[in-house]
């Protein structure tokens, strides 16, 4: 009797850790991106891993106050396109709903503009 209650518990918690051991995180790309604008306005390409509508920026550096609005697009098909998000030295993170769907395990990338010239930004680029 104790023996057949040892076995079915070990059953169980075998099956729960096959459970809980099974189930694999997906987290978005990220990539470091440095622009100047103008001159070197796009972030390096990242794979956008979910099927969230969104992308998300991030300022870690600015050279001077401006704002630096950006988008991001599908690498392969440009119609693919977020809306603009902006961030400035008072407002270093932004995200931006993409007009059409956007697939997941494709390759976008961020391009930019500023409201001044020689604005540099060195942050992050989630697609």
């Amino acid at each position: 009797m104790l023996n057949k209650k040892i076995k079915r518990t070990l059953c169980g918690l075998v099956a729960s850790l096959c459970l809980v051991g099974s189930t694999v995180p997906v987290f978005a790309q990220t990539v470091d991106f440095n622009v100047t604008v103008p001159g070197d306005i796009l972030s390096m390409r990242a794979e956008k891993a979910d099927s969230e509508q969104r992308f998300y920026v991030t300022g870690t550096s600015f050279n001077r106050t401006g704002t630096l609005n950006c988008r991001s697009i599908n690498r392969n098909n440009s119609t693919i396109q977020s809306n603009i998000a902006s961030i400035s030295p008072s407002h270093l993170s932004s995200s931006a709903s993409y007009r059409s769907y956007a697939r997941s395990g494709q390759y976008y990338y961020m391009t930019t503009s500023a409201s001044v010239s020689n604005l540099h930004v060195i942050g992050r680029y989630t697609p």
